[in-house]
């Protein structure tokens, strides 16, 4: 797996010389920068863009190292029933669900055990 942030300072810092080309795959496309610097700036300035937004991938066609990770962030907290139970019952003695609301949830939550 490629990493896009490696990806884009590659782009960045010799990026004129298709060096980041020839990081992701794209050997042809590498030559042609490396033999007209970057063909005159232009294919430079456009390749970090297209790697800062994800539009220029891996020439594998596999997704960045970093897109693939899952953050804490992304991840979704996991609840028990019991943990469920406990957060209806606390509504139930609030007075935000009424009885028939609750008998129907905790019907719901005691069939998931």
């Amino acid at each position: 797996m490629k990493s896009k942030t490696t990806a884009l300072i590659l782009s960045v810092l010799v990026g004129g010389l298709g060096v980041d080309r020839f990081y992701l795959g794209y050997t042809g496309i590498g030559v042609l920068k490396l033999l007209t610097a970057g063909c005159f700036g232009i294919l430079y300035i456009i390749d970090i863009v297209n790697i800062a937004t994800g539009k220029l991938l891996p020439a594998d066609g596999m997704h960045y190292e970093e897109d693939t990770k899952v953050t804490p962030a992304q991840m979704q907290p996991t609840f028990s029933p019991y943990d469920e139970l406990e957060k209806i019952s606390k509504l139930y003695k609030a007075g935000v669900l009424t009885d028939d609301e609750f008998a129907k949830a905790k019907s719901d939550c005691l069939a998931k055990m």
